[in-house]
């Protein structure tokens, strides 16, 4: 894949986040990275023990309970929009090329986020999760990816 010099890359998932730049040229990705950030997140259970509630029908005895609420996904998603927001920052500022790399759940959750000056600057979102990679790594990875 070529990746143009000063193209931001952004690889996260729901715990951790890194932000890259491509010092190389565009046949040789060469990541510096400029941020990062692990947050662990703790089991649904240990954030919360809430009851899901319920609910009566207006006529009879019927009753329905409602869906608990995800709380470990809710820390996930507010993670993700830290590091959408963070990448927003960077990228649109200086008008610079945007790449994500994310798992597909991630993926989706962050394409939600992006602002419209984010939106024009995404250049490519990759379905890989290599939020936990190094420089190297991402850049090798990169270098030899052929969107489909």
């Amino acid at each position: 894949m070529l990746v143009a010099n000063d193209t931001l890359v952004l690889t996260i998932n729901g715990a951790n986040m890194a932000i890259f730049s491509n010092r190389g040229k565009a046949l040789h990705v060469d990541l510096e990275q400029l941020e990062e950030e692990h947050q662990p997140v703790a089991e649904t259970a240990e954030l919360g023990r809430d009851r899901p509630g319920r609910s009566f029908e207006s006529s009879g005895a019927r009753r329905s309970g409602y869906e608990a609420t995800d709380l470990h996904t809710r820390e996930e998603d507010r993670f993700i929009q830290q590091g959408i927001d963070r990448l927003g920052e960077l990228a649109v500022k200086e008008g610079k090329p945007v790449i994500v790399i994310a798992p597909p759940d991630a993926l989706g959750v962050a394409r939600k986020m992006y602002s419209p000056e984010l939106r024009k600057l995404v250049v490519a979102e990759i379905d890989r999760d290599y939020s936990t990679r190094p420089a190297r790594d991402v850049s090798v990875f990169l270098a030899s990816y052929e969107p489909r």
